[in-house]
């Protein structure tokens, strides 16, 4: 999947409070981000496994799950301050810890982003879970689509 975090620019209606530019530039990173960014990249990086898969609804449907944990990160995460450039930044760091580690620790890994996505999306009001929902879907639609044209050419 392309840069999940751009999606976040689309979320605006998420936002409910942002820190200002210059606290944000001269304090530590923010431990959630670093887990929103790492949990991205986990659910990022299964969505591309799950791609080499055969299609099938099942499939497509796990896609689509995994896109929405993504999601649900980016939102919160823009919700409590996280912008570009960091956002791409902290993104693209988290691709390159994913690939280092091993294959055990990447399921562990995996479990703790699903367990606390899902938390988050429990937590998240109606309307943001509507609005995460929403794009995933969106989202997903567009990378099946691609998938069904790239499919179909000969």
């Amino acid at each position: 999947m392309s840069r999940y975090f751009v999606i976040a620019a689309c979320m605006a209606l998420l936002a409910r409070t942002a820190l200002a530019q210059s606290d944000a530039a001269s304090a530590p990173p923010n431990p959630f981000f670093l887990e929103a960014a790492d949990c991205t990249a986990a659910f990022e990086a299964r969505v591309i496994e799950r791609k080499t898969q055969p299609r099938s609804d099942a499939r497509n449907q796990a896609i689509l799950h995994d896109t929405e944990l993504g999601f649900v990160y980016i939102g919160v995460a823009y919700r409590r301050g996280l912008r570009n450039p960091e956002a791409d930044e902290m993104l693209k760091a988290a691709e390159k810890r994913w690939s280092q580690m091993s294959k055990h620790d990447q399921a562990k890994r995996l479990t703790s982003c699903t367990t606390q996505a899902e938390q988050l999306m429990e937590d998240v009001s109606g309307l943001e879970r509507f609005i995460v929902k929403n794009r995933a879907e969106a989202r997903v639609d567009r990378l099946l689509e691609k998938e069904k044209e790239a499919h179909a050419t000969p």
